[in-house]
């Protein structure tokens, strides 16, 4: 008789998108179970297998075909994606194994050109800490995350696969999925009782396709080629981080440092290239075409590691929740083409968003809308990326779209004019989100709601070292309400009224749920007067009041400064009108008074 299993969530997949939002709701303290077959873990699998016989005849018949796609696939992580993995404590460990990108070149016709492609990604990084690019192939990011959640005391199911799920609405409690899954090495079967149902599980997901969720879009003529290895190149510049060629014969050609020393080169298969090679194209096919393509640099290879051939899909899903019960994350609801390397970043982006309001949810914190707002916000922001996408793909591949024709003769033109475009979309500073229940307009400061909190310096009590603002507001759910107390000279009448309705009103809020920061405007050094100032929660001093500009806030006012457990900035309001900050957060939350 199969095993019957319960948790709070079940996630199918165990790719890095799967992994995080099961990590994300264990530092939360919600369970859930996940599953996935993992293409190069033979070892794992075979450790939680009951019969290693038939652990190593299924690695044989399935995991060799998929080993080498786990090396290539994503491999670069904008800004804002890095600011998320450092607020779920996972990007140390990332940093020590991925190659750092600070620069770039591009050249054409064997010379260096400024001021186009890559190079203008890097100009665009102001406004954070993490001012660079991280290229950590997708498998060791996904160990990275593996790992953080075993720590956690949390193991997947390794070896195992959906095989069918339904949704019970009427069922006596709240655990209305009941999901069957197999070990495809024993065959053992499972069923198991969840409250809700993640698809983490890619492109051709099982769980989109039984919940009849349509995935619209289209296929492209496009096809491209990447090649994970370790080469050599009389290219100047090789060894920096990354390099664009525009190539006459090959397009936008991609020349990327990876960790491990490896190196990838990525081009466009064209129209010339597909009549000649057909569906017969090989991996020295591959290799000619790679060293016709950097000309008139020489490129040599020392031995491949992953290549592919691939061909362009642009899809997105016509819902990211069905039923209240069912979500999709990462490529299942989407996906694209990987010119601006947004695969893992728009993945990342997804599990982040989700996971907190889910968890808040199963906890009793908010209200249904709240969860909503995850399909609201996400597939707003896969839709704007499709877009791209399109143009982006055809100019990759060489092509001009009809809607740029009466314009641009040079497809590489048009590439570098979006690309500059749309830079702050790209790397993911400039993802934000429309007014909704949990992103209400500011009544203080020039942020807007749904837009990315400014991260910021502040001094810690006799502390000569500054403390940024996002180190303090680690991502564990919890909605982080930051007093900007301005100077407590011109501020303290209305400050002491602000902490003290505050304080009232967080005892009717959910145990967990906030958390409070007091920043003073003035120097450190005057600490020995802050028992003098009302403060909540922890007290930091921004002694250049930087932290106060950051926000836009007057150190004379003060404010209130609500940012969402991912970061975001919800609400703000000065300091004599916190009932706008209290009505704010009454509105999606159940109040436990």
């Amino acid at each position: 008789m199969p095993q019957l299993l319960k948790t709070d969530v079940f996630i199918s997949g165990g790719g890095p998108i799967g992994l995080l939002v099961a990590y994300s709701l264990a530092r939360q303290g919600v369970e859930s179970l996940m599953v996935g077959v993992y293409n190069n873990l033979r070892l794992l699998f075979v450790l939680y297998s009951s019969n290693i016989m038939q652990a190593n005849r299924f690695f044989k018949e399935q995991f060799d075909k998929g080993q080498q796609a786990m090396y290539g696939r994503a491999t670069t992580m904008y800004p804002r994606t890095l600011e998320m993995l450092d607020q779920l404590d996972l990007l140390d460990v990332m940093n020590q194994i991925g190659f750092i990108g600070r620069s770039s070149v591009t050249y054409k016709d064997g010379e260096r050109v400024t001021s186009r492609g890559w190079h203008v990604l890097f100009e665009r990084m102001y406004g954070t800490h993490l001012d660079y690019l991280l290229n950590i192939r997708q498998k060791y990011a996904e160990e990275v995350i593996r790992n953080a959640y075993k720590r956690l005391g949390a193991e997947p199911y390794i070896g195992w696969k959906l095989e069918s799920f339904s949704v019970d609405h009427e069922g006596e409690d709240d655990y209305k999925v009941t999901s069957h899954i197999r070990n495809l090495g024993t065959e053992e079967l499972a069923t198991v009782k969840s409250k809700y149902i993640v698809g983490a599980d890619g492109g051709h997901s099982l769980v989109r396709r039984l919940a009849g969720i349509a995935f619209e879009g289209e296929r492209t003529d496009y096809r491209w080629v990447r090649i994970d290895g370790y080469f050599k190149t009389n290219m100047p510049d090789a060894d920096i981080g990354f390099a664009a060629i525009e190539s006459k014969s090959h397009g936008t050609v991609l020349w990327v440092q990876l960790d491990h020393g490896v190196k990838r080169i990525g081009f466009a298969m064209t129209s010339g290239m597909l009549t000649k090679y057909g569906d017969q194209f090989t991996e020295e096919d591959a290799k000619r075409e790679a060293i016709k393509s950097m000309e008139p640099f020489t490129l040599e290879f020392e031995s491949v590691e992953w290549w592919t051939l691939y061909s362009i899909t642009q899809r997105v899903a016509d819902t990211f929740i069905r039923d209240d019960r069912i979500l999709l994350a990462g490529d299942a609801c989407h996906t694209h083409s990987s010119g601006a390397a947004q695969g893992m970043n728009t993945g990342i982006h997804d599990a982040v968003n989700l996971s907190w309001k889910m968890s808040g949810l199963i906890k009793g914190w908010y209200t249904k809308d709240v969860l909503q707002t995850y399909d609201t916000e996400r597939r707003a922001a896969a839709l704007y990326l499709i877009e791209l996408d399109k143009a982006f793909s055809a100019t990759i591949s060489g092509s001009i779209p009809d809607a740029y024709k009466s314009r641009y003769a040079n497809a590489n033109e048009l590439f570098t004019k979006l690309f500059d475009e749309t830079i702050q979309f790209s790397i993911g500073l400039g993802v934000h989100y429309e007014e909704n229940i949990i992103n209400k307009p500011p009544r203080t400061g020039m942020i807007s709601a749904g837009w990315r909190a400014p991260d910021a310096l502040v001094y810690a009590p006799g502390s000569r070292l500054p403390a940024r603002l996002f180190t303090l507001t680690k991502n564990c759910g919890q909605w982080s309400i930051i007093v900007f107390a301005g100077e407590p000279t011109e501020t303290l009448v209305k400050l002491s009224v602000a902490t003290e309705d505050l304080s009232k009103f967080a005892m009717t809020l959910p145990k967990g749920m906030i958390r409070f920061l007091t920043i003073i405007g003035q120097n450190v050094t005057q600490g020995d007067k802050l028992f003098q100032i009302p403060r909540l929660g922890y007290i930091y001093f921004d002694q250049d009041q930087s932290a106060h500009a950051a926000y836009s806030i007057s150190p004379a006012s003060g404010a209130v400064v609500i940012l969402r457990p991912d970061g975001l900035l919800a609400h703000a309001t000065t300091l004599d009108d916190v009932g706008s900050a209290i009505a704010f957060l009454s509105s999606f939350t159940r109040s436990v008074a």
